[in-house]
């Protein structure tokens, strides 16, 4: 990122090729810019996480392939004088069958489009520190409905136990891995970005710790872990020896492929197996996803402990009020609590 950062330093420079890049349909200049803004201006600024680097990327790439579709030969709308107005029809689109999403695609739920409305914002934040345009105000996210607890619930512990179940096979090296990664997320509550991005001294067996060196918005913190966790931890260790070279860092490398075998493990790549396994197993829609195994951790915490502090401490909230969710989450307890009326009666 050293480069890119420098050939945006100079403002005379930097609003000249944001000019050009913007009236030159420049995607791969105009993604740069956006970028270099994040890191020298953004509010994490050097700590902005790669996931919210690929998530503005995606956006921006979307955006552009709205206002100016590839091939066209000229924009529907001026990347330089874009209204709110503009930029509520095209979050518009997004929510709509044949708008401009691609076709057979599905609208976008409130939360996703709030996500791509965050990317087109920073690059637009990113413009006007060019001096190329004004970002435009007044422009919201669509309000979701559903409540935050219902959106993103927690994996019922019947499933999550099937889930443990399908990947216990010993002679299957991808499977181990992948268990140790799910229990990890599921049991103490790390994000998937967290866990790709753990290295074999974050691991501490004998102190049965973790250390969260990339945690969100860099923020480090050490997590203990439960016997049996770390015991899983440990025998995935023997077997990644025989396929990490010794100067890999990473804890969890790739299994197999010739070009990738023992290097870390992606994101994506991680994201593509759980949606394999879900599949496998039959699980309704409703239970996909990487961070429902962090939410399925946050109801875990809370419901043993019944204390909004320790659960935000697992979880490395800095602020209570964000796992005050967890509480309304915990469908298991509000279950138990159904059955005992019933058994009163």
């Amino acid at each position: 990122m050293l480069e890119p950062l420098a050939n945006w330093s100079d403002p005379a420079k930097r609003r000249l090729w944001a000019v050009k890049a913007a009236h030159e349909r420049d995607e791969a200049r105009l993604i740069e810019l956006l970028e270099a803004y994040l890191y020298l201006k953004g509010r994490k600024k050097a700590l902005v996480s790669q996931e919210t680097l690929r998530t503005y990327r995606t956006a921006l790439r979307d955006y552009l392939a709205w206002a100016w579709p590839e091939g066209s030969p000229g924009p529907r709308v001026p990347l330089l004088k874009a209204s709110s107005d503009d930029i509520d029809r095209y979050l518009n689109g997004l929510q709509t069958k044949g708008g401009n999403l691609p076709e057979n695609s599905r609208p976008l739920k409130p939360a996703s489009v709030a996500t791509y409305l965050a990317g087109v914002r920073a690059f637009y934040r990113a413009l006007e520190w060019a001096g190329a345009a004004v970002a435009p105000e007044d422009v919201h996210a669509p309000s979701d409905p559903t409540p935050r607890e219902e959106r993103r619930p927690a994996l019922p512990i019947e499933l999550y136990e099937q889930l443990l179940y399908h990947l216990d096979d010993a002679e299957d090296l991808t499977k181990t891995r992948d268990r140790a990664m799910v229990r990890l997320m599921a049991e103490a509550g790390l994000r998937i970005s967290e866990t790709v991005h753990l290295d074999v001294d974050d691991f501490l067996p004998a102190e049965r710790l973790l250390i969260i060196r990339s945690g969100k918005g860099g923020k480090q913190r050490t997590v203990p872990l439960s016997r049996s966790l770390t015991a899983e931890l440990g025998r995935w260790l023997r077997l990644r020896a025989g396929i990490a070279a010794a100067a890999e860092p990473a804890l969890f490398v790739n299994t197999g492929g010739r070009k990738n075998k023992g290097r870390r493990l992606s994101p994506s790549l991680l994201r593509k197996r759980l949606a394999r396994y879900y599949g496998e197993l039959g699980f309704p829609k409703r239970y996909h996803g990487a961070h429902m195994l962090r939410h399925t951790a946050g109801t875990r915490f809370y419901r043993a402990t019944k204390d909004l502090h320790v659960t935000a401490r697992l979880l490395g909230h800095s602020n209570v009020n964000t796992s005050a969710i967890y509480a309304k989450m915990d469908l298991e307890g509000l279950r138990a609590a159904v059955d005992g009326l019933e058994e009163e009666q």
